[in-house]
């Protein structure tokens, strides 16, 4: 396993600063709400609807982040989201009203959004392009631990410092960007390179790779951010209406939610590096096809919690929440170097950007969505998931004939292909070249 593991030497200040990122997130996301209400005279419904229409300009935002990164490079837009994310935390510090609130919320999404965006270019670079589930295992493992660590200190802020400990929560977010900027900034070179001459091209293509017109044309891509549309969704659902379900319908002991959701987040920080290591050598589009299986298997076991006895039913849930994690490692090891193999280096930013926007719609619809199949009981709510699985496990074969990105086997060391083919062809200059935590 520790072999599997990529060589990280000249890298620390980059780790740490994804670590401290990850922290500082933790800390606040348990008390995202509760801080506003705690803090100001705000009524939740009114923090709700601010934070909502943030979510909401995420999206537009996401494309524009796309286009920065390809402009400045994926470490520049990194330190930039990091930085910007720093202003809006320190801003949370003073909000009094909703105005203010909505400014803040927004330029914290805008932050998020550039993050998310320019992240995997940036391990894509700094990995040189290879291996890069390896890479992507490694930073999982070190995001979940601060994700779950940032967690339990702001329980413990809370506990101890009531009111004084939201406001030291947040402070120590909007510092823990400012040094992830720092430090991001400070790394060893690998991400700072802006637009440069396509991967699988000559100089004469780089206006086309680069424009979100060849990115718009590029079908099978297309194909494939509407497939991880249905992979978020199924994710989405898990973390939002598992824990309402099993506490509100199926009637299991409260402490349950927790339970499932602290399983989930210790699997995701232990499992990513075992999870990397059992699917490599493997195509990735079975390796994904294998995922929605296992997630598919998740939703049915939550269903059956609903009509069994509530031991059987918690050991339902606890089994569910592990095969969705395995389900969710694979994905998120593999999604992301697709992307990045589909694109050129003039258009990685558009690629990974379009790509997420499919998260951002799934933020959107998902609570909508789940609220009103949770209201008509467990088969209208659970089946419906467990078919957009084997839907996605369709639609990964079908796509895998069409992005030879996806055909291309788990931390293959180069970008040729077993039959000696480039593992994503050139992008349309006549024809569009196909492209996540």
């Amino acid at each position: 396993m520790r072999a599997w593991l990529p060589d990280a030497r000249g890298h620390r200040r980059l780790f740490s600063a994804l670590a401290i990122d990850a922290l500082g997130t933790g800390l606040f996301l348990p008390f995202s709400i509760l801080y506003f209400t705690a803090t100001t005279d705000l009524s939740l419904g009114r923090v709700g609807l601010a934070l909502s229409i943030a979510a909401l300009i995420r999206i537009p935002a996401t494309a524009g982040a796309g286009m920065f990164c390809d402009r400045f490079g994926a470490r520049r837009t990194v330190v930039v989201s990091n930085l910007t994310q720093a202003v809006g935390f320190f801003n949370y510090l003073l909000v009094g009203s909703f105005g203010h609130l909505l400014i803040a919320a927004v330029v914290v999404q805008l932050g998020n959004s550039a993050f998310w965006v320019a992240y995997p270019p940036l391990v894509h670079d700094v990995a040189e392009g290879k291996h890069q589930e390896s890479w992507f295992a490694l930073i999982t493992t070190l995001r979940n631990a601060g994700l779950g660590v940032g967690a339990l200190g702001a329980s413990l802020a809370v506990a101890i410092g009531g009111t004084n400990g939201y406001t030291a929560i947040v402070a120590v977010n909007a510092v823990s960007f400012a040094v992830a900027a720092v430090l991001t900034r400070l790394g060893s070179s690998g991400g700072d390179h802006a637009v440069s001459v396509p991967e699988h091209g000559n100089t004469t293509q780089r206006a086309d790779v680069s424009g979100w017109a060849s990115t718009l044309r590029d079908r099978p891509f297309l194909g494939f951010v509407v497939l991880n549309f249905g992979l978020a969704l199924l994710s989405l659902a898990f973390a939002l209406a598992v824990p309402v379900f099993l506490v509100e319908t199926v009637r299991l002991p409260p402490w349950i939610p927790g339970t499932v959701l602290a399983v989930n987040a210790v699997l995701g920080a232990v499992g990513a590096t075992a999870v990397g290591a059992a699917i490599t050598g493997r195509r990735r589009a079975s390796s994904l096809m294998a995922s929605q299986a296992i997630v598919g298997g998740a939703f049915m076991a939550v269903l059956c919690s609903a009509y069994v006895p509530s031991a059987v039913g918690i050991c339902l849930a606890l089994a569910a929440v592990v095969l969705v994690t395995v389900g969710e490692l694979i994905q998120g090891l593999i999604v992301a170097p697709i992307v990045n193999d589909r694109a050129t280096a003039a258009s990685r930013g558009r690629y990974n950007s379009l790509f997420q926007m499919a998260f951002s719609v799934g933020d959107v619809v998902t609570p909508a969505l789940m609220t009103m199949l949770l209201a008509h009981g467990p088969l209208a709510t659970w089946l419906p998931m467990a078919a957009l699985a084997m839907v996605d496990m369709l639609g990964i074969a079908l796509l895998a004939n069409h992005l030879p990105a996806m055909r291309r086997r788990v931390n293959q060391p180069d970008r040729t292909e077993p039959d000696g083919s480039r593992a994503a062809p050139p992008a349309r200059a006549p024809r569009p070249m196909t492209r996540r935590d």
